[in-house]
């Protein structure tokens, strides 16, 4: 079997182990294999590059999640982080099938820092080494300097000692795997940071709890918590339509129809 029989394999297993058969009611050859041409380039190619084909993309991850397991077992990293790590294909998969009805990834340029040994799902979190695009005088922190970045997927709650134990296991992941790559502080630029949502949630709330960890540095108006709360792919002038299902949509709904600003906020924690 050649390299790229082995990884369709392999991309076919994937395809049902994170649930792909059941959401699109379709098997891997009739739902992804007529973009095999396309997506076999992108897997030949020595630096991942997308093609903008949503069915295309999707299939090139599955692909490319064979190179990475290779990646994974030559660094002797965990297998248990590499199926956690990459079941975000499958989660961005369904958030793209439940706005548009289609298959294929959206997001595909988020996932290239889960397929190049940037990005790890550690437990409940997700943590990515990358440079500061910003700078926090009050830290000596300028743009550039490496950091571990913090990112929460969906999926689960933000119970505490959950977050508690992904961040435990990032102090001792990062130094053991990747020893070279020395960082100061975790940080995380996300609208679970914005206290604009106490109100909403409440300060004893998972999400008010999460904030605490950080000590924030900036923020920007955002619309981030209508796109993760709401729904991905929701304008503003559908809002007023929009019919929640829960009281955290109902709540946000109400404020977004009565003018309320959201942020994107960027908190640091000194490793």
């Amino acid at each position: 079997m050649n390299n790229i029989e082995q990884a369709i394999s392999f991309a076919r297993q994937e395809y049902t182990r994170q649930g792909l058969d059941a959401l699109y009611q379709k098997d891997f050859e009739e739902a992804l294999l007529p973009a095999r041409s396309q997506a076999a380039e992108i897997y030949r190619a020595d630096t991942l590059r997308w093609s903008g084909d949503p069915k295309t993309d999707l299939l090139a991850a599955l692909l490319w999640s064979q190179k990475l397991l290779n990646d994974y077992q030559r660094h002797q990293l965990p297998d248990e982080v590499f199926y956690h790590t990459i079941d975000d294909i499958g989660r961005w998969a369904s958030e793209y099938w439940s706005y548009s009805g289609r298959i294929g990834l959206a997001e595909s340029a988020w996932l290239t820092n889960h397929l190049t040994l940037r990005l790890f799902q550690l437990g409940r979190l997700q943590f990515c080494m990358e440079p500061a695009d910003f700078s926090a005088p009050a830290f000596g922190l300028e743009p550039g300097e490496p950091l571990v970045s913090v990112h929460i997927c969906r999926g689960g709650s933000l119970d505490p000692a959950a977050c508690d134990t992904s961040f435990a296991r990032a102090r001792a992941f990062f130094p053991k795997h990747f020893p070279a790559y020395a960082f100061r502080f975790f940080s995380c630029h996300s609208w679970l940071l914005d206290e604009t949502l106490l109100p909403l949630v409440g300060v004893y709330s998972n999400i008010s709890f999460f904030q605490q960890r950080f000590q924030i540095v900036g923020r920007t108006a955002s619309n981030a918590a209508a796109r993760y709360v709401l729904r991905w792919d929701i304008q503003p002038d559908e809002i007023a339509a929009f019919i929640p299902q829960n009281r955290f949509q109902s709540n946000l709904k109400e404020r977004l129809l009565a003018g309320q600003q959201f942020y994107e906020a960027t908190g640091l924690i000194v490793r």
